[in-house]
C-alpha cells in the first residue's frame, strides 16, 4: 500500500485538495450558517494566516535590526576613528602652543640681557641620583660661532639652571645647582644679603642650602635670590630661587636657609648656554 501511496503522491494531494471543498460544500448544503467542517478550516487557515504574518513581521523586523546594527556599527567605527583623529591633532596643537610659549619666554630673556652671549641647546636626557643632579643637552648646529666649554653657565627664562661640566660631540652635560658640587655665589635682591648656594641632594626635591650666611644677617622667606657675580662663571643678576626656609640654631654664629630654585628642572626642555671669553671661570 506504501508502494502505490508513494507512487501516486503527487494524483493523491491533487485528489485531496479537490475533494475537500466539495465535501465542504455538500455538508453545508442546506444549512444555514457555517457548518462545523467549514468552521474548522477556517480556524486553522486564520491560525496559519496570523502565524505566517507574525513569521513575516519577526523575519522582517529581525532583518531590519540586523541592518541597523550593520549600519550603526559602522558609524560607531567612523565616530571612534573621527574622534581618535581629532585627540591627535588637539594633542599636538597643545604641544605645538607650549613650544611657542617656551620659545617667546627664551626670546623675551635674550632682549632682556642683550649683554649676554647666548647659544641655545635642547634638554635630552635627565640624571636625576640625588647626588649628581646632571642634564643632557644637545647643542643647537645652527649656531656655531661661539665654542661651547667647561663651567660656562646655562640659564632659562626661569633662571640660572648650572654649568657645564663635560663637552663632547655635539653634547654637553650640565650640573644643576641642585646638586650637592655646585656653588653659586648669591645675594638678596631686598637688601643685598651675602650668601653661597649648594644643592642638599634630597631625592624628592631640588631643594638647595645658603651656606656661609651670618647669624645677624637679615633674611626671610620669600627673599629672590640671584647670582652676585662673584666667581667667573655667573653673571650677575641671574634670579636662582627664593628662600622658602630661615631656622636659626639656639647657638653658633651661622643661620640656616633652604631655596627652593626657581628653574623647574623636571619640566626643563630648552635652555641658553652663556658663551663668550669672560663666561667661563674656575670649576669649583
Amino acid at each position: 500500500m506504501w508502494d502505490f501511496v508513494a507512487k501516486y503522491r503527487a494524483w493523491i494531494i491533487v485528489v485531496v485538495t479537490l475533494a475537500i471543498p466539495a465535501v465542504t460544500v455538500g455538508v453545508s448544503r442546506g444549512q444555514q450558517g457555517r457548518g462545523p467542517v467549514d468552521r474548522a478550516l477556517i480556524s486553522v487557515m486564520a491560525t496559519l494566516q496570523t502565524q505566517g504574518v507574525f513569521g513575516l513581521e519577526f523575519v522582517e523586523e529581525l532583518w531590519r535590526d540586523y541592518v541597523g546594527l550593520r549600519d550603526l556599527r559602522a558609524e560607531n567605527e567612523q565616530l571612534r576613528a573621527e574622534l581618535a583623529r581629532h585627540q591627535e591633532e588637539r594633542a599636538r596643537l597643545i604641544g605645538v602652543l607650549q613650544e611657542n610659549a617656551r620659545l617667546r619666554d627664551l626670546l623675551e630673556f635674550k632682549e632682556r640681557r642683550p649683554d649676554l652671549k647666548l647659544r641655545p641647546a635642547r634638554v635630552i636626557g635627565r640624571d636625576i641620583t640625588p647626588f649628581f643632579r646632571v642634564l643632557r643637552v644637545k647643542l643647537d648646529a645652527r649656531t656655531t660661532d661661539f665654542t661651547v666649554k667647561e663651567q660656562m653657565a646655562v640659564v632659562s627664562s626661569e633662571g640660572v639652571v648650572g654649568q657645564v661640566v663635560e663637552v663632547y660631540d655635539g653634547f654637553a652635560d650640565v650640573m644643576l645647582v641642585a646638586d650637592p658640587r655646585s656653588r653659586v655665589d648669591v645675594m638678596t635682591q631686598r637688601n643685598r644679603t651675602r650668601g653661597m648656594v649648594h644643592g642638599l641632594g634630597h631625592s624628592k626635591d631640588y631643594d638647595a642650602q645658603i651656606a656661609y650666611l651670618r647669624r645677624k644677617d637679615e633674611i626671610g622667606e620669600g627673599d629672590t635670590l640671584v647670582t652676585s657675580g662673584k666667581g667667573g662663571i655667573y653673571p650677575a643678576e641671574l634670579v636662582v630661587g627664593a628662600v622658602s626656609d630661615v631656622g636659626k640654631k639656639a647657638y653658633g654664629l651661622e643661620q640656616q636657609a633652604i631655596v627652593a630654585p626657581s628653574v623647574d628642572f623636571g619640566r626643563l626642555e630648552e635652555v641658553f648656554i652663556i658663551t663668550g671669553e669672560r663666561a667661563s671661570g674656575r670649576r669649583p
